[in-house]
């Protein structure tokens, strides 16, 4: 297999269709317990695709003992069988993997369908916009992160884990569209009725160079890694004018980011990472020994990856993945000096979020500023199964220094807490504040701090906004 032929597969994921059909024709062979016969089909499929290519491999029985045909359905059967990997404290470890119906893949495509923004509770009776996605219905409407969401279709009252507000929530985001009424920081409201609709995902929240304490600092907020082709131009620009401004300190904030494609965390490592480790290893992956060894079943072993690349068997490309190619490179670097790298994080900070950090560990010694990370350095290659996509884990990332057990997640090395009260960029966001501070800037810079709700809660929300579900890393297939 040529390298410009591979799917960049580390933490993350690649969509690939699989022709069942051979494993359809088994099944109708097999003696039939009831079900229906497509259902039996795509759930021994499920199971054999799943033991061959699992990280944990070990850990799930042989098909005799677990029985793929004795569950209602593929998402019980797979909800089972990413239960056998145990932490030592008996929890499950693999909280990662998941079945789809194929709106990840869309959403990290660039493409989004909904009303744009989210929100999380300040307190335990208040709801604010977290964020808002540029160009989204949301956007048009003038909506801004930290004005209050007084009102929904009518309810204006909300209570942090009750029932009948999650309902309420729900229905309206859930909804083709819903009336609003906002309280901006300055007291006046709006009223607005945001309709859902299909825009073009940015997740460059918000950019800026600052001028403070003697130093120029650059600052992003990057809220998901879509597919490189999606952003890099907007990033290029932004890289450009650091450069210019003479940017030698850089703040990237991930607070709300859950990952995406690990190209798009290549080329952000490249961009801040020093000269010297140009050409230098950036980070390598593990597979399970049945990969590397190319000990793959019958099924797999002849299967090939149709429709995209006809001529490939996906146990040749498993294998290259697992053996030829299992290291990565930084290329160039961006051409930044910088004297300090600081990454803002909380518990939705997650996969390909968390690689960029630990692979600019061993050079830059990077600080972190926030709350623990999610915790994930494994990654998958999404199946397509019918309308199912699989992503089931199939491998563990490691930087130059072979670190990458972070399953608990990164802790700070600053503590801060989230506050929804103030748009991107203020002073008085402590997370921003915290990092600023910590990279030597006097507090007197950034002027006074308001005091702190006694009673702030800071919780983001349940993830209404679908493009924030996904906690994971994908690599595109390069042709």
């Amino acid at each position: 297999m040529q390298p410009n032929l591979l799917w960049r597969l580390l933490t993350g994921v690649t969509m690939i269709s699989l022709l069942l059909a051979a494993c359809s024709k088994d099944m109708a062979r097999n003696p039939n317990t009831g079900r229906d016969s497509t259902a039996i089909s795509t759930n021994d499929s499920i199971y054999n695709i799943f033991k061959d290519i699992y990280l944990w491999t070990d850990a799930v029985p042989d098909s005799a003992t677990f029985k793929p045909n004795s569950y209602s359905s593929p998402y019980t059967m797979f909800d089972s069988l990413i239960g056998f990997k145990k932490k030592s404290n008996g929890g499950n470890l693999d909280k990662y993997s998941f079945l789809d119906d194929g709106t990840t893949a869309d959403v990290l495509q660039g493409h989004a369908g909904d009303l744009g923004f989210q929100i999380g509770w300040q307190t335990t009776s208040e709801l604010r916009v977290v964020y808002v996605y540029p160009g989204s219905p949301a956007d048009k409407a003038g909506i801004k992160r930290g004005w209050k969401m007084s009102a929904v279709n009518g309810t204006t009252s909300f209570t942090y884990g009750n029932q009948a507000t999650e309902d309420v929530l729900n229905k309206a985001f859930s909804a083709a569209s819903a009336n609003f009424v906002f309280t901006k920081p300055d007291g006046t409201t709006i009223t607005s009725t945001i309709t859902s609709a299909q825009y073009n995902l940015n997740p460059i929240l918000f950019s800026k160079v600052y001028d403070l304490g003697g130093s120029k600092i650059g600052y992003i907020v990057f809220n998901s890694f879509v597919a490189l082709d999606v952003v890099k131009s907007q990033f290029e620009t932004i890289f450009n004018d650091f450069k210019t401004a003479g940017v030698t300190k850089v703040v990237i904030d991930l607070r709300y980011n859950g990952g995406g494609y690990v190209s798009t965390a290549e080329y952000l490592a490249g961009k801040l990472a020093p000269a010297s480790v140009a050409n230098q290893l950036m980070y390598s992956t593990v597979f399970n020994s049945r990969v590397t060894n190319k000990n793959f079943n019958w099924f797999f072993k002849t299967m090939k990856a149709v429709p995209d690349y006809p001529d490939e068997l996906w146990s040749e490309i498993f294998y290259s993945e697992a053996t030829t190619y299992a290291k990565t490179n930084f290329g160039a670097t961006g051409g930044l000096t910088l004297t300090n790298l600081s990454f803002i994080m909380t518990g939705n900070t997650a996969s390909s979020s968390e690689l960029l950090f630990n692979v600019l560990k061993p050079s830059m010694n990077p600080h972190m500023v926030g709350s623990t990370s999610y915790g994930k350095p494994v990654g998958f290659i999404a199946v397509t199964i019918g309308a199912i996509d699989m992503y089931s884990i199939n491998m563990q990332s490691l930087n130059s220094k072979n670190e990458g057990d972070y399953f608990d997640g990164f802790t700070p090395n600053v503590q801060a807490g989230d506050d929804y009260a103030y748009d991107w960029g203020s002073f008085q966001d402590p997370m921003l504040r915290a990092a600023l501070t910590d990279m030597g800037v006097p507090a007197s810079a950034l002027g006074r701090m308001a005091a702190p709700e006694s009673n702030r809660l800071g919780r983001i929300s349940r993830f209404y906004n679908k493009a924030n579900q996904f906690k994971g890393m994908i690599f595109p297939k390069v042709k």
